[in-house]
């Protein structure tokens, strides 16, 4: 079975906004593959931009930030990332442009 969960963030969003949550219920103890595209302000793919994986342990109090690792962008803004989707973790994506 796979679980997809699908959120485009355009480019005046991110202008808008600092930060950018987005929550999504997937099955726990399951491995995934994070998916995501990054474009510049006026919808263009971004390439070789840098995405920064963080995994929040949520089990803890206070929670727990370790960063697990980085990717970047292919040629089409695109970026894919495995990810162990474990109860009471979270992820924050982090994207550095190339420039």
């Amino acid at each position: 079975m796979c679980s997809m969960v699908k959120k485009i963030i355009s480019g005046n969003e991110l202008i808008k906004k600092n930060i950018i949550t987005m929550d999504a219920f997937l099955p726990n103890d399951k491995y995934i593959l994070l998916k995501g595209a990054v474009c510049n302000p006026f919808g263009k793919p971004l390439p070789g931009a840098a995405i920064e994986v963080i995994q929040i342990n949520n089990n803890l109090n206070p929670a727990i930030e370790k960063n697990i690792g980085i990717t970047f962008t292919l040629d089409d803004g695109s970026y894919g990332i495995p990810l162990l989707w474990k109860k009471g973790y979270a992820y924050k994506l982090t994207a550095y442009s190339p420039w």
